[in-house]
């Protein structure tokens, strides 16, 4: 007899921080209900959805592990400052999570931040106080400021995002908040859609 399928699920799953299993990982699924007939999604339509589902995923928790870097020498203490301008042991915890800093930088930015400060020295040029947040802290603050974000359009031609798999790579090197990364979802939802209804469901 044969075996007649009720339902087909596809599951992505990457762990919260490489290397580490106790870190905890997301895991992100989509169900197909089948039909009593056995009908259901052709292999296009699930690769899309399978593209949707790992989209989502590089937009919530960054690239696969195979995106990492490989392993690289530590920079100088000073190239890390410059880079980075750490003011808090929480973000500087956050930026080695995320795979920016390796373990040696870490240990060389804490130490940095345990240090006494600095004589004092001639004021900043107004110039550099855009580096007051660090590079971690840009999309956390981005993501509060309006949850619309930037207009669509913008995104679009500003990153030249042409599908959803772009706009999650966009957004996994934190260039754009997760609010402009829903509108674009929805963007490219709609605009399939809007596809498959001129098409009509004789045109496969």
């Amino acid at each position: 007899m044969p075996i007649h399928r009720r339902e087909i699920e596809l599951t992505v799953e990457r762990p919260l921080r490489p290397g580490d299993p106790s870190g905890g990982a997301v895991r992100l699924s989509a169900k197909f209900e089948l039909p009593p007939d056995g009908s259901g999604p052709d292999h296009s339509e699930l690769a899309r959805a399978f593209d949707d589902l790992r989209a989502d995923l590089d937009g919530l928790v960054g690239p696969p592990l195979a995106a990492v870097p490989a392993t690289r020498p530590d920079r100088d203490l000073t190239e890390l400052v410059e880079t980075y301008r750490p003011r808090q042991r929480e973000l500087v915890d956050l930026l080695l999570g995320e795979g920016e800093l390796t373990v040696g930088e870490h240990t060389s930015l804490v130490e940095y931040l345990g240090a006494p400060p600095a004589p004092a020295e001639a004021p900043t040029p107004p110039a550099e106080r855009r580096f007051d947040a660090p590079i971690a802290a840009v999309p956390i603050v981005a993501g509060r400021v309006g949850e619309g974000g930037r207009p669509v359009d913008e995104l679009l031609r500003l990153y030249q995002i042409g599908s959803l798999k772009q706009a999650g790579a966009v957004r996994a090197r934190r260039e754009i908040s997760f609010g402009e990364y829903m509108a674009l979802k929805r963007h490219f939802q709609e605009a399939e859609a809007s596809d498959e209804r001129r098409e009509g469901p004789g045109s496969r």
